[in-house]
């Protein structure tokens, strides 16, 4: 009889470890699932070109990405850090073309192009005649 309970037990610890074998598998298929805000709702990032103006928007622009090596303290030869000049690349579609990297030489020069909502600004404000707005 002895031989026989322990038989049955070393079974039943058999069954028991198969039992918990396939629920730790089945728990590991329906582990815990994450919800990314940012990929579930994605930030509209819109760009205004809408108001573009030469002082309030093209000329920091200007002056973030391109008067470090085109302004007149620079001594660069195309000069960007007054209205006359930076209309004149952009009536002339050059400043357009080199920032979005489509004609002339790509600039910032031996950098990534600015970022699309700057090159957008650009080209509308070109589009409407370069004003001195």
């Amino acid at each position: 009889m002895q031989v026989l309970s322990t038989i049955n037990i070393i079974s039943m610890k058999k069954n028991i470890s198969k039992y918990f074998l396939f629920a730790l598998v089945a728990l590991s298929f329906s582990s815990c699932y994450y919800d990314n805000e940012e990929e579930l709702y994605p930030s509209v990032i819109t760009c205004d070109t809408i108001t573009v103006t030469y002082s309030a928007t093209i000329a920091p622009i200007l002056t973030t990405n391109c008067n470090g090596c085109h302004s007149t303290a620079s001594g660069g030869g195309v000069i960007l850090d007054t209205y006359s000049q930076a209309s004149t690349y952009a009536l002339s579609g050059k400043l357009f073309g080199v920032v979005s990297h489509t004609s002339g030489s790509p600039m910032p020069k031996g950098g990534a192009k600015i970022d699309d909502c700057s090159i957008a600004k650009i080209k509308k404000w070109a589009a409407a005649g370069a004003p001195n707005n």
